[in-house]
């Protein structure tokens, strides 16, 4: 990741308590997976990104924070302080101020390809 090229970094990760063996396969579409988790500086990053901005990545991050406390592979992380980030491609007023509101940090990062997309898709639904 550009912003944490040096850190330990987990992508699309699980989170929450391992299911007893007997429920796994009944959990395995109950699960909750995050896009990544960064650990820099004694500081705990949980991200979702978005292509879009939109409400409902917050109230995920929310959740993220709290199955953070209870998935067992993160438990020596357990007592850093923990910054969740919604990471998106443009800003929207109202969905910044929603993650303001929840100490959530909002981050535009937009690159030349997902420009390209998003043109891309601009046009195709003008058809």
């Amino acid at each position: 990741m550009l912003k944490h090229p040096y850190a330990l970094q987990w992508r699309r990760v699980r989170l929450g308590p391992l299911p007893k063996v007997e429920m796994a396969r009944a959990f395995k579409v109950a699960l909750r997976w995050i896009d990544a988790i960064v650990y820099e500086d004694g500081v705990v990053y949980l991200i979702e990104a978005k292509i879009k901005p939109k409400a409902d990545a917050v109230g995920q991050l929310l959740m993220y924070k709290d199955l953070f406390y209870q998935t067992p592979e993160f438990s020596n992380l357990w007592d850093k302080p923990v910054k969740m980030v919604l990471l998106t491609t443009m800003d929207d007023p109202n969905v910044r101020k929603l993650c303001t509101n929840y100490n959530i940090e909002y981050e535009i990062f937009c690159p030349a390809w997902v420009k390209e997309y998003l043109k891309s898709l601009y046009q195709r639904s003008r058809k």
